[in-house]
């Protein structure tokens, strides 16, 4: 597992992981992937999984969601749920917050929020912010990669490509879009782009 911190032209920072997961825990990942590819009345359209809204209320995201925590009322029954808190369990959380201060609100009195997106068949995100404080992305495809496209633009500068089994931490208020994912063989199934996406939300204090 490696990580990088950058800053964007107006600081806004990002880390860049690589190399999230291992080969067993991939191996678990993609089981799970596979078998939620055969359940498709779980599957959410944007205007059910939360998408961002033009102001006519016109979603901003075309692809598929599930929200995890609604299907899975225990973390430990999905490989999903359970290695998405690989950046603790590792003190990869802790140390890109004693590196950043924005990166603080990981380890903060927060809460999480993890919604599956599958992307495939010019599926996209148009420019948008997410109503939460940090955002995580980690992005899984099945290889050898079956399409072009998915990369993610931070703020209209920064171009992160698509690279399999990595993860990006931005502020929420960041203005980022992901490109259209284009399959080589529309006729594949689950061969397109996965993210998981995890929300990070501040708790409200609970006095005595």
């Amino acid at each position: 597992m490696k990580y990088e911190i950058k800053e964007l032209k107006n600081k806004t920072p990002y880390a860049y992981i690589t190399d999230l997961y291992s080969k067993e825990e991939l191996s678990e990942l993609f089981s799970e992937l596979d078998y939620l590819q055969t359940r498709p009345s779980i599957w959410l359209d944007p205007e059910k999984s939360g998408s961002a809204m033009t102001p006519e209320k016109i979603p901003l995201k075309e692809n598929r969601g599930i929200w995890m925590n609604h299907i899975y009322k225990q973390v430990e029954a999905s490989a999903i749920l359970s290695h998405n808190m690989k950046i603790y369990d590792s003190g990869l959380a802790q140390k890109v917050a004693i590196e950043h201060s924005w990166f603080e609100y990981l380890i903060l009195n927060s809460r999480f929020s993890t919604l599956l997106s599958y992307y495939e068949n010019n599926n996209h995100y148009k420019p948008h912010r997410d109503q939460a404080v940090l955002t995580t992305l980690t992005w899984l495809y099945k290889e050898p990669k079956q399409f072009e496209g998915g990369e993610i633009t931070l703020n209209n500068e920064s171009v992160v490509p698509c690279d399999n089994n990595s993860m990006i931490i931005f502020p929420s208020t960041c203005i980022h879009e992901v490109s259209p994912v284009l399959l080589k063989n529309t006729d594949s199934t689950g061969m397109g782009r996965y993210t998981i996406t995890t929300f990070v939300i501040l708790q409200e204090s609970q006095s005595d």
